[in-house]
């Protein structure tokens, strides 16, 4: 074999590796984001799960903001907030009254980003973590989106003294739109905050991204489209 031959050989060689090495690191990539992918999937049914269930029974009126015993918005003169609801039980015979306040957590300082829970007493707990974005919209029977506006503005039942008091308008609320986005746990699956990420990461590579994932469904309540 000669010199030329032998490095046309080499020459080939190289070539087959190095595109067997381009082949290995996107798949490398993409079976790291595997579990991951998976658990942001898990995240979102649980999220949808919990609000699913208490907005379908939620009473009359849905509440766009918390109330409770601990740092009830009424409280300071908020009426209105996009990332937060309370749905207050429909009382059979002579259950009591409830209340559930599910809201959004942003802590850009901890890194925390999270759904939560109140039940309007003392337990106040993380129902899914690496929420990104909660946000809630209302609808009226005619399907019209009703302008937060008008749901904080009066007039107040049962009137404007009561410490319970809340705008009349929100019993023309008849449906409810959530939507409800999740981002990787892992910085290192993240790329620069923009459309497929609310909040950036350290992924220099392509192959590495997982953007976000995020879903949007609608809820009528039932006792809120009773005649």
């Amino acid at each position: 074999m000669t010199i030329s031959e032998l490095l046309v050989a080499m020459a080939i060689i190289l070539g087959l590796m190095g595109t067997l090495f381009g082949m290995t690191n996107p798949a490398q990539g993409m079976f790291d984001a595997q579990p991951e992918l998976s658990d942001m999937q898990q995240r979102l049914r649980t999220g949808v799960d919990a609000l699913a269930k208490d907005l379908l029974m939620a009473g009359v009126p849905v509440m766009p903001y918390r109330v409770g015993e601990r740092s009830s918005d009424p409280d300071i003169g908020i009426f209105y907030r996009h990332d937060t609801i309370s749905l207050v039980s429909a009382p059979w015979d002579d259950d009591e009254i409830t209340s559930d306040t599910y809201y959004l957590r942003s802590d850009v300082a901890t890194n925390a980003f999270q759904l939560r829970h109140y039940d309007g007493v003392e337990t106040d707990l993380p129902v899914v973590d690496h929420v990104v974005r909660l946000e809630f919209e209302y609808f009226g029977a005619d399907q019209m989106r009703l302008d937060p506006s008008t749901l904080q503005d009066g007039p107040w039942y049962p009137d404007e003294t009561d410490a319970d008091r809340f705008d009349a308008d929100l019993l023309n609320i008849h449906r409810v739109r959530v939507t409800l986005r999740v981002q990787a746990a892992r910085a290192a699956l993240r790329g620069p905050a923009g459309m497929l990420f609310m909040h950036g990461g350290t992924s220099a590579s392509v192959e590495r991204y997982l953007p976000d994932r995020e879903i949007r469904f609608d809820i009528s309540p039932r006792n809120l489209n009773l005649e």
